[in-house]
């Protein structure tokens, strides 16, 4: 990242010790014009050029410092996973500094110390940080703060530069979720049928596939494994499905989080499974990418769920329905909300030939407690009932409840198989 240093701003203020030698100096100064005593003058005279002295000394110092911050290279960063970031100070100027003292937002208020710094030198720390929810944040601004040689001024940078930073939705591993890919990374060949003679595309190299298919001049061209794909071979193509319906005045953050958490996880486990996918949003913006199966296409869709809010106004069924022939052959549902026309959807996606799977977030399980026993029972019937309908159409159903969440979906909570 390109240092700060060029949009900083310079303040200077007097130390405990400027403001003694500025009262005292004035002080004498007074007592000199009462008694006319020439060593008086000149005593307060230069305990009030001092402080000016300090003043230029120090300009010349702080003005060399920049600042900036940086994370390792091809750093994604998850929300919950803790991580690092390198602040750098640099000095341009041939002085020295006293200690630095640095402030910095990230993005709380956080404080550290440098050593001083020599004349055309330059420091980094590296610091731990911890995002716990996703989203975009914009860390800084960041100052930088010493103090002169005679510890008279303190001067303060202050860098308004800030960095931008996308946390990703947390990610879990899905061990026992229903869909398998016919070529996986462990080593398997493949089960979805035999190859066809009709030429499908290109996708990268997998530990297992049959090097004769390789794709030479793809090799020769980029330098990397590319095997060439026949229509009989070609995986199925998965679409995510996020409901983000706002369905009232304001969602509930828990299961909000914990669905898009799943639909990212979900997309991790095709990506791995190297079936071809795309993510289908019904936010107010109704977002959505292309089928892909590379880390670009990947990071797209999680680009996306880093920052979509529940404030959708489509009905999620009928988005879904919407989407029409460009669904793939298999659907992932991740729903919020007992939809009443979801059943049916599934029905229809089912008589098209799709595989269904159904990711349910029980969004009553994180409601607090009030008491009401009774209240509760019946939203946990009408949600098995919902479940049922569910299966009934012919849908895989798994459920993500509070408090286990996403990660309850590797274990319990797995029906069915695609």
């Amino acid at each position: 990242m390109p240092s700060a240093g060029k949009n900083a701003r310079l303040s200077a203020r007097p130390t405990a010790r400027g403001w003694q030698a500025i009262i005292i100096g004035v002080l004498v100064l007074v007592v000199a014009r009462l008694i006319g005593t020439t060593q008086f003058h000149q005593l307060g005279y230069a305990l009030l050029i001092l402080p000016v002295a300090a003043l230029v000394l120090g300009m010349a110092t702080s003005r060399g410092l920049s600042f900036s911050r940086r994370f390792p290279r091809n750093t994604r960063i998850t929300a919950g996973a803790p991580s690092g970031i390198e602040l750098r100070l640099d000095n341009s100027s041939r002085f020295g500094t006293s200690v630095v003292e640095v402030s910095d937002r990230l993005p709380d208020d956080r404080d550290f110390e440098f050593a001083p710094l020599g004349g055309e030198s330059g420091a980094g720390a590296e610091v731990p940080i911890t995002f716990p929810r996703r989203g975009v944040y914009h860390l800084g601004p960041a100052s930088a703060a010493v103090v002169d040689p005679f510890d008279l001024v303190r001067f303060t940078r202050r860098f308004d530069k800030r960095t931008e930073v996308v946390v990703y939705p947390e990610i879990h591993e899905l061990r026992g979720f229903p869909v398998r890919g016919g070529n996986s990374d462990s080593g398997g060949r493949g089960t979805i049928g035999h190859r066809g003679d009709e030429f499908a595309g290109l996708r990268e190299y997998r530990r297992g596939d049959d090097r004769r298919h390789i794709h030479w001049k793809s090799v020769a061209r980029t330098g990397e494994l590319y095997v060439k794909e026949f229509s009989l071979h070609a995986p199925k193509r998965h679409t995510v499905a996020l409901d983000l319906w706002r369905g009232g005045l304001r969602a509930l953050d828990g299961p909000v989080e914990d669905a898009v958490s799943t639909a990212a996880s979900i997309l991790t486990h095709l990506k791995d499974e190297g079936l071809p996918f795309r993510l289908v949003c019904n936010n107010e913006e109704s977002e959505a990418t292309e089928f892909g199966m590379d880390g670009t296409s990947y990071w797209a869709a999680m680009r996306i769920l880093a920052s979509v809010r529940a404030d959708g106004r489509e009905d999620f069924a009928d988005a879904v329905l919407e989407s029409g022939n460009s669904l793939g052959e298999g659907v992932v549902l991740v729903s919020r909300h007992l939809d009443e026309d979801l059943p049916e959807c599934v029905r229809k996606l089912r008589s098209a030939n799709l595989s269904v799977v159904v990711a349910l977030v029980a969004s009553h399980t994180y409601r607090p407690s009030d008491g009401a026993s009774g209240r509760a029972s019946e939203r946990e019937s009408a949600f098995l009932r919902h479940a049922e309908r569910l299966d009934r159409a012919g849908a895989s159903v798994c459920v993500v409840r509070h408090p286990e969440g996403v990660a309850g979906l590797s274990g319990a909570g797995m029906r069915g198989a695609v």
